[in-house]
């Protein structure tokens, strides 16, 4: 027994030089000094650290350790904020739906009522599932502060332009938009899993228009993401518009389109297409001004944080104005009557 301790214990002591702070944590979590360790209960000590050490890939808890102190306070206070924000008007769209006149329509269900429940869970966890995977990818990329950056901000970019069209419209601010039916936690007046499945959409978009330049150029790459989103979304926005034709309890889609007396391609207005190259071009260039500035110029985190935020207001506005001026000015005066027959 003797000759198996001491054999046990030099490998362990090898194994300090790679792995000296978790030598030091387990010898904490059991209550016993670093420099007693030989006198402590080795048959119980050692194997425990031969599992930690064995099963925990250091290479990220490394990395954990390594975020420093902004990107750790950056994580805590955004997701928390966001976390806040779904939570309430979660409640308020499904509990308090007069509050801001949800319409009452059927979403597409295409199971029995009893799997009601179940059905949005796994649209939910599937896009959060997605979001994960490709969070993981632009972590990797681009760091943990640039990965926030990207998702926090799909999601409250979009989350608000999508927002500002459907309460413009529901209470006459603007010209009749559209409507959003099924979903389970939502972000305003958004399933969750449109912002997400917007996330995943145009980071992918832009991460295969980044590849196409070998030095990076971020007004081409957004350029090159709007136009890819666009062609993607000339079959997803037809076919999440007709899901009701599945569904026996209803013929709405995933979202419901008010407007009248516009140019239309594929059943969708063209006014949707030209808004998704819109949003994904300037939020990518946004994005990728904000990553050239930390990394070339030197800005400091939270300085390029603050201008990042701070600028998605101004893309709100210019999205406003922009989309309302072709849809009022020129496609309800210019193509009232024009039918694509596609």
């Amino acid at each position: 027994m003797k000759e198996i301790l001491h054999y046990n214990f030099r490998y362990q002591i090898m194994r300090m030089k790679r792995v000296p702070k978790l030598q030091l944590k387990v010898c904490h979590l059991m209550n016993i000094s670093y420099g007693n360790k030989i006198r402590a209960n080795l048959s119980f000590v050692l194997p425990v650290e031969f599992f930690i050490s064995n099963h925990v890939d250091n290479k990220y808890m490394s990395r954990f350790s390594k975020l420093d102190p902004f990107d750790k306070r950056f994580l805590l206070v955004i997701f928390i904020c966001l976390g806040i924000v779904i939570t309430i008007t979660t409640i308020i769209h499904h509990f308090f739906p007069f509050i801001v006149q949800v319409p009452p329509v059927m979403p597409p269900f295409t199971s029995p009522p009893q799997f009601w429940a179940f059905e949005l869970l796994f649209w939910d966890m599937s896009a959060i599932l997605l979001s994960a995977l490709l969070f993981y990818h632009v972590v990797k990329k681009h760091g943990i502060w640039l990965a926030t950056l990207f998702l926090t901000g799909s999601i409250i970019f979009t989350g608000l332009e999508e927002c500002m069209w459907i309460f413009g419209g529901r209470f006459g601010l603007t010209f009749p938009t559209y409507f959003f039916t099924k979903g389970g936690l939502w972000f305003f007046e958004i399933p969750l899993y449109t912002c997400l499945g917007w996330f995943i959409l145009a980071y992918s978009c832009v991460f295969i228009a980044e590849n196409l330049f070998d030095d990076g150029k971020v007004f081409w790459s957004a350029f090159l993401g709007g136009v890819f989103a666009v062609m993607l979304d000339l079959w997803i926005d037809p076919i999440n518009v007709n899901l009701g034709a599945l569904s026996p309890y209803t013929s709405a889609g995933f979202w419901v389109w008010n407007m009248q007396d516009t140019l239309r391609i594929f059943g969708i207005p063209l006014m949707n297409f030209i808004g998704w190259f819109l949003v994904v071009f300037l939020f990518a260039y946004l994005w990728g001004q904000i990553r050239e500035a930390q990394t070339k110029k030197h800005w400091s985190k939270l300085k390029c944080t603050i201008i990042f935020y701070a600028c998605i207001p101004a893309l709100l506005l210019i999205c406003l104005v922009a989309l309302g001026f072709i849809e009022i000015y020129v496609l309800q005066i210019w193509f009232r009557n024009v039918y694509i027959p596609f």
